[in-house]
């Protein structure tokens, strides 16, 4: 099964520049739309695809410059040893070093030997498929693939439509399951032939007549021409190869179920294939429930330890990220670098544990434009409220701008959450209580920082609860006790303020005379007893209490909740 190392992209629509080197099995690209995922898959398409021509237009051109060439480049390894012929390709002949990732033109000992076909298409539009090498092309020698072995490196591609898969066609995954065992051109032949000699044995009585006045004229015009017959013409009943196609029990042909059903199918039957090759699927959960996107996924594969076949997919459903490794996602990003940087960059995972339990946990925030990350549920109510408030008032907030709030699960899990998704390139936040003071805890918050993380806190040794009640108006510590007792019972609640304050205040006084010296216990009260710690309870504290009366604290809250707004609006979608 031979695997792409390496792809190179230059001047091919959205992409002015980029390489990718791709995991062996399953790879699964994500990015904002329009960011090149369905170019990218073309490119692979195109390049490996087993076609003598293909119709290009200007509009496939870099930003419609046909000045500058369309250049596709895939290097490939496990070459099968009809490739790997030195008498055929020796000059073409490369050697991969899979730690590095180097391509060298004359191979190194230990490399692995690969191969680079090459698509370039001028601005006669005309595509040409050749072999590469630096030192062929400093030679002058260019060489073909071969179409044998051009046909074994054709990439399955399961579109929207998969219909044809489900027929014996030249390149069908049917065809490839039994053409060892069924000849499909040589089967229709004889059929074409058994269809003519069955029509020619029939009497046509309503064609004597017909037949007789062709004999007459032709006969009165001295053409010579026997005795008429009517048959089927040979060129008129042939029959081509996706003739034959797979029914159901009441004879229905498999091409009309839906989309969904048919991709499912046809995975199936290319991992029954043995050896599928290379597999393309663009909106990998068009069609399917999520119950059976994950049979589609097991299927090609994303959990096999010795993949079958390499899988490139694209996806914007949380429900397939959650079900793939983190190794096996890749994200793909516009670059802001002008030119001779490359126009997209890919930023991949390693795999450790809290890479996999983000890609689990927050599967919706790698579709967004922009992530922050609350310490805890507390701070994820916090902000989804206030954007309920914004949004009901029709302000630009958090969700609008395509900013996702995800819960950074506590401890010092949010330091890593954050940096997960910072290493892949998203504009990230962390916001986090400041009541922790250790020395280390400080390192972890400027390490997160370097990684380029902005750190929102409270300051003032604050937790969130602590500033709510630090910085809220006095008055208002009936409010928030009013909802704490509803949220988790006045009993709870009472006996909470009472262990905070040496029997100083409970619930009774808190709402009938709130004053001052209630702000820290019942502040502490609301942290240690977990008040608002759920993302639905700080959400409901957010939207009823703190975004509709902001304007009445204190000049330091308001500051951080404007510190928050303005990050969203400088680095989410400014749509």
């Amino acid at each position: 099964m031979a695997v792409i190392r390496h792809i190179s992209i230059e001047n091919f629509r959205s992409i002015r520049q980029a390489e990718w080197y791709p995991g062996p099995g399953f790879n699964c690209l994500i990015g904002p739309g329009d960011s090149g995922k369905s170019t990218f898959l073309d490119a692979i398409d195109l390049v490996l695809g087993a076609r003598r021509s293909c119709s290009f237009s200007d509009a496939d051109f870099h930003l419609m410059n046909t000045g500058d060439p369309i250049s596709i480049s895939a290097t490939l390894g496990k070459l099968d040893d009809g490739i790997l012929n030195l008498e055929h390709y020796g000059r073409f002949l490369r050697g991969f070093d899979l730690n590095t990732r180097e391509i060298h033109d004359e191979p190194e000992q230990n490399d692995e030997m690969v191969i680079t076909l090459k698509l370039m298409v001028n601005e006669d539009l005309e595509p040409d498929w050749f072999l590469f090498s630096e030192r062929a092309a400093e030679e002058g020698i260019e060489k073909r693939l071969q179409w044998k072995h051009r046909e074994c490196l054709h990439p399955t591609r399961l579109g929207t439509v998969a219909h044809h898969h489900l027929a014996w066609g030249n390149r069908s995954v049917l065809h490839k399951l039994s053409e060892e065992t069924f000849n499909v051109t040589s089967t229709l032949a004889e059929l074409s032939r058994q269809t003519r000699q069955n029509f020619a044995a029939q009497e046509m009585p309503q064609l004597e007549g017909i037949l007789g006045e062709v004999q007459t004229i032709a006969n009165e015009l001295g053409v010579p021409l026997g005795e008429l017959k009517a048959l089927l013409d040979v060129n008129g009943v042939s029959l081509s190869n996706s003739a034959i196609s797979l029914h159901n029990s009441d004879s229905t042909p498999l091409r009309m179920l839906g989309t969904g059903s048919s991709r499912l199918l046809v995975a199936g039957l290319q991992k029954a294939v043995g050896n599928p090759g290379i597999i393309l699927v663009d909106e990998a959960e068009y069609g399917l429930e999520p119950y059976r996107i994950s049979r589609l996924l097991h299927k090609l594969g994303s959990r096999d330890a010795e993949p079958l076949a390499q899988v490139f997919i694209t996806t914007h459903s949380p429900y397939v990220l959650r079900e793939l490794k983190a190794t096996q996602l890749c994200v793909m990003r516009k670059s802001d670098a002008g030119f001779p940087a490359p126009s997209h960059a890919f930023l991949t995972l390693t795999g450790d544990d809290q890479e996999q339990a983000t890609l689990r946990a927050c599967a919706e925030a790698f579709f967004s434009k922009a992530v922050i990350v609350g310490e805890g549920s507390t701070e994820v109510g916090f902000i989804r409220g206030i954007d309920l408030i914004w949004q009901r008032n029709r302000h630009p907030g958090f969700q609008e701008r395509g900013v996702f709030a995800v819960d950074g699960s506590g401890g010092d899990n949010y330091f890593k959450r954050a940096r997960v998704f910072a290493q892949l390139g998203y504009r990230t936040a962390l916001l986090k209580d400041s009541d922790i003071t250790e020395e280390a805890h400080r390192q972890q918050t400027e390490a997160c920082r370097r990684s380029g993380v902005t750190v929102f806190e409270w300051g003032e040794e604050l937790s969130t609860e602590g500033a709510l009640l630090r910085w809220c108006p006095v008055e208002m510590i009936r409010d928030i006790v009013m909802l704490a007792a509803e949220l988790n019972g006045e009993e709870r609640v009472d006996q909470n303020i009472k262990n905070y304050s040496q029997n100083a205040y409970g619930f009774e006084n808190c709402t009938h005379a709130p004053e001052d010296g209630m702000r820290i216990p019942v502040a502490k009260a609301a942290g240690k007893y977990g008040w608002f710690k759920s993302i639905g309870k700080a959400e409901i504290l957010a939207e009823n209490i703190i975004a509709p009366h902001i304007r009445l604290f204190d000049e330091a809250f308001r500051a951080k909740i404007r510190g928050l707004r303005n990050w969203a609006a400088n680095h989410g979608d400014q749509g």
